[in-house]
C-alpha cells in the first residue's frame, strides 16, 4: 500500500485523524515516535523556522519542496505537504503538485486565498472566485501520479462569505475532484456539524493549539462525535519548541546554569535515539573492515 493509500484510507474512516505540523526531521521524527500515523508539513511554521518570517505567502515553491523531501525521508508515516494556493494558477498549481509528490508527499494542501496569502487565522484574507480555484482542483486531480494523492482543498472563505458560501465551495471543490474539504477558521461546533452534513465530501478542520486561534479548541474525541475526517495541528510543534527553547535560553542567559533545566531537557542520548543513531552504528558495524 503506498503512503498516498495510507493516508486516504486513514481520512475516508472519518475518525478525527490527527496530523501534527511539523517543520524539520527532527520535529517529524518526534512526532512519528509519539505514535501519530501521518504528519503535516506546516507552511506557517517552515517559515518561522526557516526563514524567521511570518506565513504571509513569502515561503516558495521550492522551500516548500525542499522542507518535505527533507521530512519524507526522514519518516515512514504519510506526510501531506503544503502547497499554499498552488503558487499560481491551475497550471502552477498542476506543477505544485506534480513536484511536491515526487518529493515524497502523500497529499497536498491547495488553498483558495488570493496571493499573497496569509495564514488562515489572521485578519484581512481575501478568496479567489470559486471558478477559479475548481480549475485548480481540477489541474491538481490531472497532475498525481498515485491516483490515491490526497488533495485537501482548503477554503477560507468562512470570513469573508460566510458558512452557506463556504459549503456551496467546498461541495464545488469536492466535485472538481478533491479527496477531502479543509474548512479553514471554521468559527462553532455547530458550525462544524452543518459542513459535516452538508458537504459531500470528508471534512478536515485545523487546531491551532495555542492562543489567539479562531477556532473553538475541541478534543479529537470531541470531534470524531462530530464527524470530522481530519484535524491539523499546524504550529502544536513549533510553539511548544518555541516556548521550551525560549525558556532555556532565558535560565543560561540570566543565571549562567542549566542545573534547574536538566528534567526538563531530552538527554543526550534521548537525543541520538530520535535521530537514529542505534541503527546507523548498527549498518556501521554491518560495513566495518
Amino acid at each position: 500500500m503506498s503512503k498516498a493509500q495510507q493516508l486516504r484510507t486513514l481520512i475516508e474512516a472519518r475518525r478525527a485523524l490527527p496530523m501534527p505540523g511539523v517543520y524539520d526531521a527532527f520535529s517529524a521524527r518526534l512526532a512519528e515516535r509519539a505514535g501519530f500515523k501521518a504528519l503535516q508539513v506546516s507552511g506557517f511554521a517552515v517559515a518561522a523556522a526557516t526563514l524567521g518570517l511570518p506565513d504571509i505567502g513569502i515561503l516558495s515553491l521550492r522551500d516548500q519542496i525542499n522542507a518535505v523531501q527533507v521530512i519524507a525521508q526522514a519518516v515512514d508515516i504519510p506526510v501531506m505537504a503544503d502547497g499554499d494556493t498552488g503558487f499560481g494558477n491551475a497550471l502552477n498549481a498542476y506543477h505544485t503538485v506534480r513536484l511536491l509528490e515526487l518529493a515524497g508527499a502523500a497529499g497536498v494542501n491547495l488553498e483558495d486565498q488570493s496571493f499573497p496569502k496569509r495564514c488562515g487565522h489572521m485578519d484581512g484574507k481575501s478568496v479567489i472566485p470559486v471558478e477559479e480555484m475548481v480549475q485548480k482542483i481540477r489541474a491538481a486531480a490531472a497532475a498525481r501520479v498515485d491516483p490515491d494523492f490526497v488533495i485537501n482543498a482548503r477554503t477560507d472563505a468562512i470570513a469573508t462569505e460566510g458558512l452557506s458560501a463556504t459549503i456551496a465551495r467546498a461541495n464545488a471543490y469536492a466535485a472538481a475532484g478533491a479527496t477531502v474539504i479543509f474548512i479553514e477558521a471554521i468559527r462553532s461546533q455547530e458550525e462544524i456539524a452543518a459542513a459535516v452534513a452538508q458537504v459531500q465530501a470528508p471534512i478536515s478542520i485545523n487546531m491551532v493549539g495555542t492562543r489567539g486561534g479562531k477556532s473553538p479548541l475541541l478534543s479529537l474525541q470531541e470531534l470524531e462525535r462530530l464527524g470530522v475526517a481530519r484535524v491539523s495541528y499546524p504550529i502544536l510543534t513549533l510553539c511548544a519548541a518555541g516556548s521550551a527553547m525560549q525558556q532555556a535560553l532565558t535560565t543560561l542567559a540570566e543565571s549562567g546554569r542549566l542545573d534547574g533545566l536538566e528534567q526538563q531537557l531530552l538527554s543526550f542520548d534521548e537525543v541520538t535515539s530520535a535521530v537514529g543513531l542505534p541503527a546507523e552504528r548498527a549498518r556501521e558495524q554491518a560495513f566495518a573492515l
